[in-house]
C-alpha cells in the first residue's frame, strides 16, 4: 500500500473537496483522484460518496481514517528520527534555547564555540522554557538553554538524574515602570507596593507569566493585567504609553554588547524585593550518548563558564 496515498486521503477527508486537497497537496486533481481510486480499488471498498462539490466519508472511510492518520504520522517521525540522526553524524548540532537569546550572550556564545569549531552546523529553535524539556525528551533538540525558577532548578540538580543541569547564568525579578511613576526612584520595590498597577506580563502560558503570577499571589494579591505579549518592545511600548508596569527579569532589559546603546529611556527598571530569581542552565539527557558536536559545545561550555582549561 502506497503510503503517499494515505496521507493524500487523509488531506481528503479533512478538506472534503478534490480542489483544495489538491491544492494543500501541490498536485492536480486528476493525480489525486485517480490516487484515490487506486487506494479504494485496492480496498475492495469506496473510501468517499462524491458530488461536484464536495465529498464525504463512507462508513469505510470513516473506520479506515483513524488508521490511515496513524501510519501517515508513524512514518513521519520514522523519517524524521532518520534524518535528525543523519544530520548530528554529519555535523549538525541541534539546540533549543529560551526567548531573548542575544540578551542572555547565548547567540554569542555560539558564535565563538563555531569559531573552534568551524565544521559544526548550529541550528537554534527559541521556545518558551514550559515547552523546551519536551524538545529535549523527544530528540528534537540535543541541547536546550532553558529556564526554572529558584526551587525547580535546585530540586532538579539535586534529584534528576535522567537530566544534566549546567548552570548558566542567574537573573532576577525586575519591574518596570514609566520615569514619572512615584516608585521609580526607588532602589527597590515589594510587589505589595505594585497591587493596585495595572501589569503587562509575558504571554499566558509561558513560564515567565507562571512565575509573576505566583509571585503576585504570593504578596497576597491576583494582578490586573491588561497586555500580555511574547514580545519584550510590546511590552516596554505599554509601559511608555499606557502608564502600566511590567514584570520582567534583569537579563531581558541588558543590551547585547554589539547592540545600540539606549540613551534617556522612558522607562525605570526596579529590582523587586524580596528578590525572586530564575535559573538559566544548559540541559542534556543522560539516558543516550551525546554525539560529537554535542558533547565538544557541553565540553566548551564548562571550560568557559567553570574557567577550566
Amino acid at each position: 500500500m502506497n503510503t503517499e496515498f494515505l496521507k493524500e486521503f487523509v488531506v481528503l477527508a479533512e478538506t472534503k473537496n478534490f480542489w483544495e486537497a489538491s491544492e494543500r497537496l501541490y498536485m492536480n486533481q486528476s493525480t489525486l483522484s485517480k490516487h484515490i481510486k487506486s487506494l479504494e480499488n485496492e480496498l475492495g471498498v469506496e473510501l468517499f460518496t462524491r458530488t461536484t462539490r464536495r465529498v464525504e466519508l463512507t462508513s469505510y472511510g470513516q473506520t479506515f481514517l483513524p488508521y490511515a492518520r496513524t501510519i501517515a504520522r508513524t512514518e513521519f517521525e520514522g523519517t524524521s528520527a532518520v534524518k535528525r540522526l543523519q544530520n548530528i553524524e554529519n555535523g549538525l548540532l541541534t539546540i533549543a534555547s529560551i526567548p531573548s537569546m542575544p540578551q542572555y550572550q547565548i547567540t554569542m556564545f555560539i558564535a565563538q564555540f563555531q569559531q573552534f569549531y568551524p565544521d559544526t552546523t548550529v541550528r537554534i529553535t527559541e521556545d518558551d522554557s514550559n515547552n523546551l524539556l519536551e524538545y529535549l525528551l523527544n530528540g528534537t533538540c540535543e541541547l536546550i538553554f532553558t529556564r526554572e525558577d529558584k526551587l525547580a532548578f535546585e530540586k532538579n540538580f539535586m534529584t534528576n538524574n535522567q537530566i544534566i543541569h549546567i548552570p548558566y547564568i542567574k537573573d532576577r525579578m525586575v519591574a518596570l515602570m514609566p520615569t514619572e511613576h512615584p516608585l521609580s526612584c526607588e532602589e527597590s520595590v515589594t510587589l505589595q507596593q505594585l497591587k493596585n498597577e495595572h501589569f503587562c506580563f509575558i504571554k499566558e502560558g509561558s513560564l515567565m507569566h507562571d512565575m509573576c503570577m505566583e509571585a503576585c499571589q504570593n504578596a497576597g494579591f491576583i494582578p490586573d493585567i491588561i497586555f500580555t505579549s511574547h514580545r519584550i518592545d510590546s511590552i516596554l511600548d505599554m509601559v511608555t504609553n499606557q502608564d502600566c508596569v511590567a514584570l520582567l527579569m534583569d537579563k531581558h532589559m541588558e543590551l547585547p554588547d554589539n547592540g545600540p546603546t539606549q540613551i534617556n529611556v522612558p522607562w525605570k527598571t526596579i529590582p523587586v524585593s524580596p528578590e525572586i530569581n530564575s535559573q538559566i542552565s544548559l540541559c542534556y539527557r543522560t539516558d543516550k550518548p551525546l554525539s560529537n558536536p554535542a558533547q565538544n559545545f557541553v565540553d566548551f561550555c564548562t571550560s568557559r563558564l567553570f574557567g577550566l582549561s
